[in-house]
């Protein structure tokens, strides 16, 4: 059962009133008691709300809200209202907190100890790989957060999964309206895996571009510190970390390779944050104190011709496709589609110049 002012703060997140407008309506008023028992008849309130004043009033009196719990409860969907007591303590400090988060999953990791992961859309090899491998070890004592978008948030939320960790997806979208569409079966997969999937957008809203900085508010709110793999200048990861350091959370930053405009990002937050740089995941656990658990080894399985691949990159060091090409022997659409396939097992790495080398320890 939901409570008037929980029942209050669901009809207007569902009808996407925004969390700026619902504080300033506050602030005039003595509690939301008060805000619900005049809120169709009081001018303030009217000229605060806007446009969609007369719809919302109109709703409130016909007990819409009793049709969105009725089609939440079908979908499994819980709503966690700043006035519940579930509500996540991380996000009361933080300026335009939500005041409504709808969920699907674990509710109690709103107010678990949490990580957020983040990075371009756009990951190279190298970035893929420091995201799973950072994910790897810091899911093993921390909830990880992140979007759900393409590249950097995919691997978070997977690598966790893989693992047996607790993830948090932070949606630009409505709960009901998984965006991207690609991603529809991982959101069911953190679900069903004891994962949480959340958002402050109404059931059915589709993503609008101004969604994803405007979330990202919460992922950084719900983290005890923000850790960036990779960004390129221009980012949306940019901004998470700007709401970061305004929220006062820790930033922790893997550099990449100097001439991979993929990292440009990064590298000018490294320079820019004394102490932000971090090369392995025990760097974060020391800074919290936690016990680092170093991960297995990987085996790998390797075909004749990918050894001799691997033997030669390792004796030489970098070589570009020709030279590997002559070193091997190897035909040329078979060297290539090898080669790939290394590079996609993060075996090695492609370089400018159509130049590759080991990476890591084989």
């Amino acid at each position: 059962m939901y409570s008037i002012e929980e029942k209050f703060c669901i009809l207007l997140g569902e009808r996407l009133l925004s969390a700026k407008k619902l504080y300033n309506i506050l602030n005039n008023f003595e509690s939301i008691v008060e805000v619900i028992e005049n809120f169709c008849t009081d001018i303030t309130i009217a000229k605060i709300v806007g446009e969609d004043y007369a719809k919302l009033c109109n709703d409130w009196k016909s007990g819409k809200v009793d049709k969105i719990i009725e089609e939440m409860r079908a979908n499994n969907v819980v709503a966690v209202t700043c006035f519940s007591d579930d509500f996540p303590q991380s996000l009361t400090y933080i300026d335009d907190k939500p005041y409504v988060l709808f969920c699907k999953g674990d509710v109690g990791l709103l107010n678990s100890d949490a990580i957020a992961i983040i990075g371009t859309r756009k990951a190279s090899v190298y970035g893929r790989k420091v995201a799973k491998d950072f994910t790897y070890a810091l899911a093993e004592s921390f909830t990880i957060v992140s979007g759900l978008a393409y590249g950097i948030d995919s691997i978070a939320h997977e690598t966790t999964l893989e693992v047996g960790g607790k993830t948090i997806a932070v949606l630009g979208s409505g709960i009901l309206h998984i965006y991207p569409t690609s991603n529809k079966s991982l959101a069911e997969k953190i679900v069903q895996n004891g994962g949480l999937v959340v958002s402050e957008y109404g059931l059915h809203e589709t993503p609008m571009q101004y969604h994803f900085p405007h979330r990202n508010r919460i992922v950084s709110g719900l983290s005890h510190g923000l850790l960036v793999c990779q960004a390129p200048l221009k980012s949306g990861t940019n901004s998470t970390v700007e709401l970061a350091l305004e929220q006062g959370k820790d930033i922790f930053v893997v550099p990449g390779e100097i001439f991979d405009a993929g990292f440009a990002g990064s590298h000018k937050l490294i320079k820019s944050m004394q102490g932000a740089c971090v090369t392995t995941p025990k760097d974060i656990l020391d800074y919290y104190n936690v016990n680092f658990i170093q991960a297995e080894k990987q085996s790998y399985q390797f075909t004749i011709e990918e050894q001799t691949i691997v033997n030669v990159l390792a004796e030489n060091g970098q070589m570009t496709f020709d030279q590997l090409y002559v070193a091997t022997q190897i035909p040329l659409a078979d060297l290539n589609f090898m080669l790939a396939n290394l590079e996609l097992r993060s075996i090695i790495a492609k370089l400018p110049g159509n130049v590759y080398r080991i990476y890591g320890d084989i």
